[in-house]
């Protein structure tokens, strides 16, 4: 079986599933915890995210705010997101859309990586996320034949197997999460139509249909769908971040005329209500009509949202008022730390960032070319 994987053009190159498994094979030894996990388990904050070295080399890495990396391994491409195991140190790392391959690494059982490859008809769209109790896998796919979105449904506890799938509610999903305290899921349908042969072209441009839908997780029903006022039709939705008390943050990427500057962040209460948050037009300009990460502090309170286009993090508060923002060159990765916030950047190492914008310089791991998103490691 041969897997198209994407490279940072259009063209994409081909790699069947022997050499994957060659690759992950060759890095299984660094795919444990290093000398600093026992300071780690002592109560140090571990941070996960993919990376690019400089001569192109992927990987996947564990490390600490100081830039301690505790655990490592390849990967055969870029990845882009990361779901963990809400009861234990096990990821699965997704490829970058429109991918066909994902990598399981179980740092608590020092095991092999094992590679899930989607489906002949689906490829994934570089996220997922673990049920409640960690015993399936959820990852957004696309119906290659028809555009729909997809939902695969995989068996965690049996090896990864592909056991069923839900439909999205949508076309083009992206990130997921949970919602109704666990009973269902949201999920952000982009409103994108690819094709793994088109690459990232955007298909359907002249007619995007984003939402946010909410499925029951049980029977994959779908118990609501919520779109933006019909002026925002251009905002694709792709990325989500849930307040302990049920609200979703939402953020878009603009498909629109570039000197339009409309919001991009927004939240979805628990009545189903939607709301952008307004921001000035400089800080909107700066922006570049794109966030590729959204993070909420320890306290639920701030929400960053990061452009890696406009290099610059905005923060607003939970209730929408604008708060500022901190400048770092191609900055994406995002996560809570401390009483603020870690980012990283595609050349620009890792930076401490309080909720009020200010920044702490560092020349942490700056030898790396960080990806697109940071997950703080929360067992």
């Amino acid at each position: 079986m041969r897997l198209a994987l994407p490279s940072d053009s259009i063209a994409s190159m081909a790699i069947d599933r022997r050499r994957l498994l060659g690759a992950l094979i060759a890095a299984a030894a660094t795919a444990r915890w290093g000398t600093g996990g026992a300071r780690a388990l002592a109560g140090e904050a571990l941070y996960i995210s993919c990376r690019v070295d400089g001569k192109g080399a992927a990987s996947v890495a564990v490390l600490t705010a100081k830039g301690d990396v505790l655990l490592e391994t390849a990967l055969p491409a870029r990845g882009h997101d990361i779901a963990q195991d809400p009861h234990a140190r096990r990821f699965v790392v997704f490829a970058r859309r429109p991918g066909s391959w994902a990598v399981a690494v179980d740092a608590s059982r020092n095991g092999e990586p094992q590679i899930i490859t989607a489906r002949a008809d689906r490829h994934f769209f570089g996220h997922g996320m673990y049920s409640p109790d960690g015993r399936l896998l959820y990852a957004s796919e696309n119906d290659i034949e028809t555009g729909d979105g997809i939902i695969g449904i995989y068996d965690a506890s049996g090896g990864y197997a592909r056991i069923g799938e839900f439909k999205s509610g949508g076309i083009g999903p992206h990130d997921l999460n949970l919602f109704g305290g666990g009973r269902q899921m949201i999920i952000a349908n982009g409103g994108l139509k690819t094709l793994p042969e088109t690459g990232r072209e955007v298909l359907n441009s002249d007619d995007i249909a984003p939402n946010l839908a909410v499925l029951d997780l049980a029977s994959g029903s779908l118990e609501g769908v919520f779109e933006l006022e019909r002026v925002y039709r251009k905002l694709s939705i792709r990325h989500l971040a849930r307040t302990e008390d049920d609200r979703t943050v939402f953020a878009c990427q603009h498909q629109g005329d570039a000197d339009e500057l409309p919001p991009l962040v927004g939240v979805l209460d628990r009545n189903g209500n939607t709301r952008l948050f307004d921001a000035p037009e400089e800080a909107l300009a700066r922006l570049k009509n794109y966030v590729g990460s959204v993070a909420l502090d320890k306290s639920g309170s701030v929400i960053a949202a990061t452009s890696p286009v406009g290099g610059t993090a905005a923060l607003w508060s939970i209730d929408g008022n604008y708060l500022g923002a901190a400048q770092i060159p191609d900055v994406c990765g995002v996560a809570r730390h401390r009483n603020g916030f870690l980012m990283s950047s595609g050349n620009a190492g890792v930076r401490d960032v309080a909720t009020d914008g200010r920044t702490a310089e560092t020349a942490v791991l700056q030898n790396w070319v960080w990806d697109n998103h940071l997950r703080l490691v929360t067992i």
